[in-house]
């Protein structure tokens, strides 16, 4: 059984699940390429002839979240749409299966060098390091001297135990309920170039510094998303508004075209995720 029949077998347990004993049922995070695969099931479950007792959502802890948790909430609940679920999980932390690790250091402080600064790569080769496998760990979100961790409830009480540092870097750590989440640590750079056409393997060479040959490479391969959904044509045109991940190198918004130089060349203007 390959990786994405063994995905789909274990959401259809945890969807039986829900429909036997009608509460909160959540799965690991989810992977780009992951969420790709399930969006088909999802749709499924969520289609108006589908019989389910409530709602699925895809859901990391905030809204720009790369890495997801299918969620599946009960009708009773009366949580209808994203807005509705992260405003449920505002209210109610304790019922959000997911925590936030909360992770800081002083860079003056005993164990630190002075020019050590902590990257993503550090804390989450660190969480790694104790054992805890990559499923059970949404984003990280890199702030200056910490970063916060989204990660399943049930590891809060081991984290607290054991976690403390990041290679030679000493953590002071604490767990925290979703609604700490601090999106305005997330940078944008707003990036600006031309295209001949805002076809997605010009944009994604262009924001992604990869030779054009590269960016249509990394499509054929799989490791592009539009909107989450894994893209299949280089010659897709994109038209505003999209958000675009490369697996490995980072993720943008594609703003759309700001007007056309004399050579008939288009201006393009993205916001890409630092």
């Amino acid at each position: 059984m390959d990786e994405n029949k063994l995905l789909l077998a274990g959401l259809e347990d945890k969807y039986d699940r829900f429909l036997q004993y009608n509460y909160l049922v959540s799965s690991d995070f989810l992977n780009l390429q992951q969420q790709s695969a399930s969006a088909g099931l999802l749709r499924q479950w969520n289609g108006s002839s589908a019989g389910t007792p409530g709602k699925v959502f895809l859901f990391g802890g905030y809204p720009d979240a790369e890495r997801k948790q299918v969620v599946f909430m009960p009708d009773y609940l009366e949580v209808n749409s994203e807005e509705e679920l992260m405003e449920y999980f505002r209210q109610y932390p304790d019922e959000c299966p997911l925590v936030v690790l909360e992770m800081s250091y002083s860079s003056g402080g005993s164990g630190v060098s002075g020019a050590k600064t902590l990257t993503h790569r550090d804390y989450l080769g660190s969480l790694l390091g104790e054992g805890i496998r990559r499923e059970k760990l949404g984003d990280i979100l890199v702030q200056p001297n910490g970063a916060q961790a989204i990660v399943v409830r049930e590891l809060a009480d081991y984290l607290m135990a054991h976690y403390g540092k990041a290679g030679r870097v000493s953590l002071s750590v604490q767990v925290s309920p979703i609604n700490v989440i601090d999106t305005a640590v997330i940078r944008r750079d707003v990036v600006k170039f031309t295209v001949t056409s805002p076809r997605l393997d010009s944009i994604v060479s262009g924001v992604f510094h990869l030779s054009r040959t590269a960016a249509q490479e990394a499509i054929s391969r799989g490791l592009v998303f539009v909107n989450e959904v894994e893209a299949t044509k280089p010659d897709r045109q994109l038209s505003g508004g999209e958000k675009l991940v490369l697996r490995g190198k980072g993720k943008a918004i594609y703003k759309g075209v700001d007007g056309t130089s004399k050579k008939g060349k288009y201006y393009v203007t993205l916001e890409k995720f630092i």
